[in-house]
């Protein structure tokens, strides 16, 4: 029968098992015999059994040459001996953290890397199986239960796919996992719709903060900048009544980024309510010559557009006007001008849009078409006059 504490038994047929722990994995190994295993086969098993103990302690084990016909080879390769924490950490380092990436792409890696590990990461590379994976994305869910969206795992792929890639090039695996595995999850959350503040609305907002909150939410509503582009902004900018945008903090930012496009770049005539909130602004932040509005909680620059998002949300609290992300600012400045009836370009230029197709897209619903003065401007100015004769 053999002994299960000697780590040697029967098994089916002509086959004794071994038992045995090797890189933190309960192995049981089949050894054929000639017939039903006999007390001298299960004695060989025995000291076979020592021998591979021996091995394995002054490190000279190798499975493979000893199991040859194992289902568990692989596991034995250099990538089965190497913890997928271990592996993932040194692609992260070497690839996917340097001064080349933007702080936004960075952070992203790395907190995906962090959770990615924090499931996985005890695994041996070899462990990392289409089947794993699958399983990792099926039981990852967002707060409310929902399954992760298709875009949110394809940004894991984006670092998975190109690692273990890396890790096939190493011979540390045979093949890619991911090569034939089709992942999808639920749809993407939809993006808020465009739907501006009106004028009482504006009135209600500004009409319920002060100091420093009053005159960034003021400026907001009449430049037209992104969030991000908002709370970069400094006093040197500004040139005789023209704002110059070059610069730009996102969430993730840990320093200003420049705009990922060129139509970012852009000098903006500042309106007369812009203006006043500079005036007012002034007070506070013009004899440093840096960032033009301050968080007035700490009295230093926002850090990121969450925590200036945080401050917008506590003032809407405070009134009775229906909630929209600070971005609506944005829109509520482009529906403006051109629900007035200011120029297309114009309006096109100072939101940095690549062209007014962009403009037109996004926002032609409040583009006026068609009123009873329609078209009289250029009548007026380019009137025929009749020839006088004599």
């Amino acid at each position: 029968m053999g002994n299960s504490r000697t780590g040697v038994t029967k098994g089916s047929g002509s086959s004794i098992i071994l038992t045995f722990t090797y890189q933190e994995r309960t192995l049981r190994e089949r050894v054929k015999t000639r017939g039903k295993p006999t007390s001298a086969d299960l004695e060989r098993g025995r000291q076979k059994r020592q021998q591979i103990l021996y091995a394995i302690q002054d490190g000279t084990f190798d499975f493979a040459s000893t199991f040859p016909d194992s289902n568990k080879k692989h596991w034995f390769t250099p990538g089965g001996s190497t913890k997928f924490r271990a592996f993932l950490d040194r692609y992260h380092e070497k690839h996917l953290s340097n001064a080349d990436l933007a702080d936004a792409t960075e952070f992203t890696n790395t907190g995906i890397v962090n959770r990615l590990n924090e499931k996985l990461g005890k695994l041996y590379l070899t462990q990392i199986t289409g089947d794993v994976i699958e399983d990792f994305f099926d039981k990852k869910r967002l707060p409310n239960g929902k399954k992760i969206s298709t875009k949110t795992i394809k940004n894991y792929l984006a670092v998975l796919r190109p690692a273990l890639h890396s890790a096939v090039n190493s011979k540390l695996i045979s093949k890619n996992p991911l090569d034939t595995l089709v992942l999808t999850g639920s749809k993407s959350r939809a993006k808020e719709k465009i739907d501006p503040f009106s004028h009482s609305e504006i009135n209600t907002i500004l009409n319920n903060c002060t100091g420093q909150l009053h005159n960034i939410f003021k400026f907001a509503f009449w430049v037209g900048l992104r969030p991000s582009e908002l709370i970069e902004v400094k006093w040197n900018d500004i040139d005789d009544g023209v704002i110059y945008i070059s610069r730009k903090r996102t969430a993730y930012s840990k320093k200003a980024e420049i705009p990922k496009t060129e139509s970012s770049y852009r000098s903006i005539k500042l309106l007369p309510d812009a203006l006043a909130a500079l005036k007012d602004q002034e007070q506070y932040t013009h004899k440093l010559q840096q960032h033009i509005f301050h968080n007035p909680n700490t009295n230093v620059m926002w850090s990121s557009p969450k925590i200036y998002r945080e401050a917008w949300i506590r003032t809407l609290k405070k009134t009775t006007v229906t909630y929209r992300w600070p971005y609506q600012t944005r829109h509520t400045f482009a529906s403006m001008m051109l629900s007035a009836g200011e120029n297309l370009l114009w309006v096109s230029n100072a939101m940095g849009h690549k062209s007014t197709k962009e403009t037109l897209d996004t926002y032609s619903r409040w583009i006026k078409d068609s009123d009873s003065e329609v078209g009289m401007k250029a009548a007026n100015k380019y009137k025929f006059t009749p020839k006088i004769r004599d």
